[in-house]
């Protein structure tokens, strides 16, 4: 089996190509860096610039499945620039790479494209599924994510060949990046707090669990959304001292007021104090085996 993999360099990226190498399958990463050399005969770099239109089309060859990671970090400052950036990185990147595969005619078996849980409302008591997304004008996050879906289901009529799977991705906790990461090494100075009051729901899924989703999904021609989530979601209160925990630290200040986020963020506030407590119907349903918050970060905590 080979897959190509958008966004490959990323946290996510990553680890579903080192569980693609332990599969023994092959691996084809889009990147924008020319310079990139593989010196693993399972890995294979290409060029690819959506916003140029421009892609080495070699990176199709023998292709099984494509995973469409490609975004520009959400966390920066939403300054009109970045916004466009987050954006297009996302919504104009799929439809782009999506287009190539109609016009060339290019023969794949399936397409997943990577989505995030803030389709759904920010809620502290309300538990969404796969069915309970919105449409809220207001959020520019919840905007892209629902513009991005739409571009996937615009093509799914067109390449009624290809499997098309959605996953909406909640927090994945990594070693290697992102919130987690961050979060150790405030812990180490003894200076991580939660934010706001604390109660947010945070729907987590370790970054092997996400990893090995993706990947079944690949392998067995999954259609339709699915949530990328653990089934025990927490608070972040308990998150939070609980990475302190496994970390042999411990929270010693208070919680940072939501309006200190906000001066600080900005609009990207939005993210760091959103509640989403979500559930995965569909996967609940698979015989899939997740690891619990207690068992995820004492992994993560391992110095390996």
């Amino acid at each position: 089996m080979k897959v190509l993999i958008t966004g490959g360099s990323g946290t996510l990226g990553k680890e579903i190509a080192n569980l693609v190498f332990k599969k023994k399958y092959e691996v084809n990463i889009l990147t924008r860096n020319k310079n990139l050399k593989s010196h693993n005969p399972q890995l294979k770099y290409y060029y690819w610039n959506p916003k140029k239109e421009d892609i080495d089309l070699d990176c199709f060859n023998d292709v099984d499945c494509v995973i469409n990671l490609a975004g520009f970090s959400v966390f920066n400052l939403w300054t009109k620039a970045n916004k466009t950036k987050i954006f297009e990185s996302r919504v104009g990147s799929t439809n782009f790479i999506l287009d190539i595969i109609l016009k060339k005619k290019i023969k794949i078996k399936s397409f997943v494209n990577a989505s995030a849980i803030s389709a759904y409302r920010d809620s502290s008591d309300f538990t969404s599924s796969e069915n309970d997304s919105i449409d809220n004008p207001n959020s520019f996050i919840n905007q892209v994510v629902v513009k991005w879906e739409n571009e996937v289901k615009k093509f799914e009529s067109k390449l009624p060949d290809i499997s098309f799977s959605i996953m909406r991705i909640g927090l994945v906790l990594s070693k290697s990046g992102g919130l987690y990461k961050i979060c150790k090494m405030l812990s180490k100075l003894f200076i991580l707090s939660p934010v706001g009051n604390g109660n947010q729901w945070q729907s987590w899924i370790h970054e092997k669990d996400a990893a090995k989703i993706i990947l079944s999904s690949c392998e067995n021609s999954w259609r339709g959304t699915y949530n990328l989530v653990a089934p025990n979601p927490v608070k972040q209160n308990e998150l939070i001292n609980k990475i302190a925990i496994f970390n042999k630290s411990r929270v010693i200040f208070p919680n940072i007021p939501s309006f200190i986020i906000k001066s600080v963020f900005g609009k990207m506030s939005e993210v760091i104090l959103s509640s989403q407590k979500v559930k995965s119907i569909k996967l609940s349903e698979s015989d899939f085996s997740f690891k619990y918050i207690d068992d995820a970060l004492k992994d993560l905590s391992k110095n390996i």
